[in-house]
């Protein structure tokens, strides 16, 4: 019995190392030179994992954050990915939209594609836009009823959020989604810009309220007041955790913290950084380098070749 055992043992070890080794195998194959993308990012693309650090746990993490375009005036209730792009990335999608058609549509399994991000580009400069026009329109209406303590109100918020995109939000955006890895290079050659990772695409559906454009009460009966809406979301696994290596941790525990900003609406304390990230073969990203900076420096990207 104990012979047994031993063989049981011994095959489970072997059974560890050999996993253990293809995952190292994973890793220096995905970190081989070239890399595929090379972005400086700072502490509003890298999240605060380690705000969860413990000193009883050597683990160190940090986890990529980026975010979706502001949705259109005229589609409040816009999806993340629209109903024509699901379509490209193969998805059947109804041309006639009932219960039936809707719930065949819910039940498709999830696809592998791939998601373009931004960085510090069109898409946020795009957001920075929309509300400094939202600040600048609730200035407008205070300075038209200036004892109006809800208009106040309103534009110091307006404020405040214009204020928290400029210095905090994360200035790397998702601009597309795609199966071709190539096409999609071809497209955003800027490799200091743009990094493409992988994605797992899930169908989405939500039901919108149908505006009722004719005279006095709405007529319809319940079931035609709705329509459906139908597009899809993704997930990013193999970039929520970026695992910093321990020669790292030293470095990240003497840098420089921000203070909690004194009136507005997003305070807190944060660690002031640039991180060099590179993006492997594997589409997958880790912490080349990385560096304090004072709290009154520059977030510009930099080029790095």
């Amino acid at each position: 019995m104990n012979g047994v055992r031993l063989r049981y043992l011994l095959a489970g070890l072997a059974l560890l190392g050999l996993v253990n080794a293809m995952v190292l195998a994973g890793v220096a194959w995905n970190r081989q030179q070239p890399v595929e993308s090379r972005l400086q990012l700072s502490e509003r693309e890298l999240g605060n994992t380690y705000a969860y650090w413990r000193k009883d746990n050597s683990s160190l993490a940090l986890r990529l954050d980026y975010r979706w375009p502001s949705r259109a005036d005229d589609e409040p209730y816009a999806l993340s990915i629209s109903a024509e792009k699901m379509a490209e990335l193969g998805f059947k999608v109804p041309g006639e939209l009932n219960e039936q058609t809707v719930r065949r549509y819910r039940r498709q399994l999830d696809r592998d594609a791939l998601l373009v991000l931004e960085l510090d580009g069109p898409a946020y400069r795009r957001e920075v836009a929309l509300l400094r026009a939202a600040h600048a329109e609730a200035l407008r209406l205070q300075q038209a009823v200036p004892d109006s303590k809800e208009l106040g109100e309103a534009a110091r918020h307006a404020g405040n959020a214009l204020a928290y995109e400029q210095q905090r939000a994360s200035r790397l955006l998702v601009v597309d989604v795609g199966v071709d890895r190539q096409a999609l290079r071809a497209r955003y050659p800027d490799r200091t810009r743009y990094a493409i990772v992988r994605g797992i695409i899930q169908v989405q559906v939500s039901s919108v309220a149908a505006e009722w454009t004719g005279e006095g009460d709405d007529p319809r009966p319940d079931h035609l007041r709705w329509t459906w809406q139908l597009g899809g979301s993704a997930e990013t696994p193999g970039v929520q955790s970026l695992n910093l290596s321990r020669r790292w941790h030293a470095r990240f525990a003497s840098l420089p913290q921000q203070g909690e900003q004194s009136g507005v609406d997003y305070p807190g304390y944060h660690k002031l950084f640039s991180a060099e990230v590179a993006f492997g073969r594997r589409l997958e990203p880790w912490v080349v380098a990385l560096s304090g900076r004072p709290a009154n420096s520059p977030q510009a990207t930099t080029k790095v070749q």
